[in-house]
């Protein structure tokens, strides 16, 4: 039965009248952490090798030994779609595995990505297991196990831990360096022909112009030509700047200041993607976008006024196709 958890009920979990587990996802599909659980003898070694090989990855987090094996916790600063942390976890589990290193059998949790659904619950650390009666250890840094003198400072352990950055999360799956010489457009020149590292084949529409400037217009360069106020910079993999879409800027409820939150990458497969990693945005919801899309966006026009605009940025692109791309907009564009 799910129920929501107040105060009231976490208190009662921490002093042990009652075991919570939470879900793993909320009704939007968000989650706040993710937990890889392995339920074998030799979990713990195990789980504790891993840490350090996704920390190195930029996923760190934290172990707890649990009834039939450990739990790892990999925390999120701000609620992040399921669709975003599920990819990051796998993908980073598969480098780890390409790199030669052990990854055992595992269940990892959100295990969904679907909006309404809530995720597969799991049991919240730091309570008293009611089949056991025991008050399951955390481990630190180095691989030993916490003596709490107290629940708050157990507590605080978790709450002031690490958290896995919002870059690390975004683009996951087929994220890549960006290619040698490429630098962010703030700090060269704005060309429109822009970069020749091209994949009209992996682009998902039958708009020929489209597919053209998805595949060779890179998202830095428009952000630089028509919103330079992004101020995009490299981070990790990628690049991150002030989502032109929505007030990066403002302080929270908090009064703390705002952080940038429109992510570029480009990875192997898809090429050049963007998206708002902020749910105050619509943009954060649904697959990653396109050159093409933010071309449009940041426009401010239909589809069919964005092709006409393309064809007069790009005329390398043969703008003998207008007619006929004017016809493969997609719907509501």
């Amino acid at each position: 039965m799910y129920a929501p958890a107040d105060r009231a009920v976490l208190a009662d979990h921490l002093r042990g009248v009652q075991t919570i587990a939470l879900s793993s996802t909320d009704a939007h599909g968000l989650c706040k952490w993710a937990c890889l659980d392995v339920d074998q003898p030799e979990a713990l070694p195990q789980l504790l090798a891993l840490g350090t090989q996704l920390a190195r990855r930029g996923l760190s987090g934290f172990v707890e030994a649990s009834r039939r094996g450990g739990h790892l916790w990999l925390c999120f600063a701000t609620p992040v779609p399921a669709s975003a942390a599920r990819p990051a976890v796998q993908h980073a589990l598969a480098q780890i595995q390409a790199d030669g290193q052990e990854v055992p059998s595992l269940e990892l949790y959100p295990d969904t990505a679907r909006v309404g659904a809530l995720g597969h619950a799991v049991r919240l650390p730091l309570g008293v297991h009611q089949l056991t009666g025991q008050r399951y250890p955390l481990f630190d840094a180095e691989g030993r196990p916490c003596a709490f003198r107290s629940l708050e400072t157990a507590m605080r352990f978790v709450l002031e831990g690490p958290t896995v950055p919002l870059n690390v999360l975004h683009g996951a799956g087929d994220v890549l360096d960006a290619p040698h010489g490429v630098q962010p457009s703030v700090d060269r020149p704005f060309t429109r022909a822009s970069l020749a590292h091209g994949h009209p084949d992996r682009v998902g529409t039958i708009s020929p112009m489209i597919r053209w400037v998805d595949a060779h217009v890179s998202p830095l360069d428009l952000l630089a030509e028509l919103a330079p106020d992004a101020e995009l910079r490299r981070v990790g993999r990628g690049y991150l700047g002030w989502c032109v879409f929505h007030d990066d800027r403002a302080a929270d409820a908090t009064g703390q200041p705002g952080t940038p939150s429109l992510y570029v990458v480009q990875d192997r497969r898809y090429g050049w993607s963007w998206r708002c990693l902020s749910t105050n945005c619509l943009h954060h919801l649904g697959p990653m976008r396109h050159s093409f899309r933010l071309f449009q966006e940041l426009l401010g026009v239909t589809c069919a006024a964005a092709l006409r605009e393309a064809c007069a940025w790009w005329p390398e692109a043969d703008p003998e196709r207008e007619a006929d791309d004017a016809l493969a907009c997609p719907p509501g564009q």
